[in-house]
């Protein structure tokens, strides 16, 4: 009997552990959902002037500026920066932070060179030459974001999810301030570039005057033999978590890159609308969850798998319940909503969204659950899963391309696939925790 009560009582502190774990990162995520909802209705809304300041031209270039800077970002710091929330000591998790900001300056110095001697005829190859005049603002621009993904590690590491939803409404609303501004003076297509880098600046300010004190505080603990022992601890995320993430990059834009092969620039259009709606929610929710989530199972350590295993799960239980309801009146009001909200021309977007919502829901319970993949060290895993979703995704429009399909015949194939694959994903990972 005795035993029985302190099982009874091991259990009932572990309930409230998990509880107060899973309200935590319900907490953060709201105050990141704040702030980067904020942050989306201000480039929304900005999105209204500078349509009538710069031509579909000035935007075309953006976005190619974009899209490089999207593809080249990962390897600034070869991913080091995602274990920082990991070591259970702040001196280990310094080191790792000064090994990855020396390799964000070594490979900015290597992107640097590389595109100053080689850029013209690299970019001519990929046809992107429209950015080469811009190469130099590219190169800042990769340093500038890659110093602040490293802040912002930092700051998911101390769960400072006020400052860090601050940062990112900075950003915004200077971005959207300076190529505003820039546009009215004349500076085109530059001034939509350059109000890209001024936003990173903007939210990097507030980063460093944060923790400052942390750097004061852990600094003494960074030495070159540490260092060299961070380097191989977590040598899987050069090895696999940058691949997996390059991989998803790809999967994630390839949609769109092989509908515009295959279908007129009016369906991709459609296509390109309903994805960026969709990115709306994703981004406010999903991902916002999965850097509170990160935080609060970093925090639990990997000793403690009984305590993980019930956030995680209660974590998964909260987003289901939270995205259903919106993916079924997605799925029911699609192609209305979308007609209503900009117009009947946009009809297809709708319909296109509606099948798409599918698999938002799975995309949502997967998210956070994904950083288990981390935190215990799958790293491989990863990367095959990464992989397989993007095997997959090229799949069905290879399909769609043979068997002459409609583009909502694909991408209700795409649809399902993705769900099968997010499901599939999201058990695999929930497999890692140890029993």
């Amino acid at each position: 009997m005795p035993s029985l009560d302190f099982s009874r009582k091991l259990n009932a502190a572990r309930q409230r552990l998990a509880g107060g774990s899973s309200a935590g990162v319900f907490r953060g995520m709201a105050t990141l959902a704040f702030g980067s909802g904020l942050a989306k209705i201000i480039g929304l809304l900005s999105i209204q002037v500078l349509t009538r300041i710069y031509s579909p031209e000035h935007f075309g270039i953006l976005s190619i500026f974009a899209a490089m800077l999207l593809i080249l970002t990962p390897l600034m710091t070869l991913r080091y920066e995602l274990a920082v929330p990991l070591p259970s000591k702040n001196g280990a998790a310094m080191t790792l932070m000064a090994v990855s900001a020396a390799l964000l300056i070594l490979m900015t110095l290597i992107l640097g060179t590389t595109l100053w001697l080689a850029g013209p005829a690299l970019l001519n190859m990929a046809s992107m030459e429209a950015i080469t005049p811009y190469r130099g603002l590219l190169v800042l621009a990769l340093f500038l974001t890659g110093l602040y993904e490293v802040l912002q590690i930092w700051a998911v590491r101390r769960r400072a999810y006020p400052i860090i939803a601050r940062t990112q409404l900075q950003q915004s609303v200077v971005g959207a301030i300076a190529k505003i501004g820039l546009g009215i003076a004349g500076l085109m297509p530059l001034g939509l570039m350059a109000g890209h880098v001024l936003g990173a600046c903007a939210g990097m300010v507030a980063l460093i005057r944060a923790f400052r004190g942390d750097v004061e505080r852990f600094w003494r603990h960074v030495t070159l033999k540490r260092a060299w022992c961070m380097l191989k601890h977590y040598r899987s995320f050069p090895a696999y978590r940058l691949p997996a993430q390059l991989l998803q990059i790809f999967s994630s834009q390839s949609p769109l890159l092989m509908t515009a092969a295959i279908y007129d620039a009016g369906t991709t259009g459609q296509l390109g609308l309903a994805l960026m709606m969709l990115a709306l929610p994703m981004n406010l929710l999903g991902y916002t969850t999965s850097k509170a989530y990160y935080a609060e199972i970093a925090s639990l350590g990997k000793k403690r798998p009984a305590d993980i295993r019930a956030v995680t799960y209660s974590v998964i239980k909260r987003l289901f319940a939270l995205s259903i309801a919106p993916a079924l009146l997605l799925l029911a009001f699609g192609e209305d909503a979308f007609a209503f909200a900009f117009g009947a021309q946009w009809a297809l977007a709708g319909e296109l969204a509606a099948i798409l919502a599918i698999y938002l829901l799975f995309q949502f319970i997967h998210a956070p659950a994904s950083h288990l993949l981390s935190l215990f060290e799958c790293q491989r895993l990863l990367l095959m899963l990464n992989a397989q979703r993007t095997v997959l995704t090229v799949a069905c429009f290879t399909a769609a391309h043979f068997l002459v399909w409609p583009i909502t015949s694909v991408i209700l194939l795409y649809s399902v696939t993705l769900s099968a694959h997010y499901l599939f994903s999201l058990l695999m990972s929930l497999r890692v925790i140890p029993r």
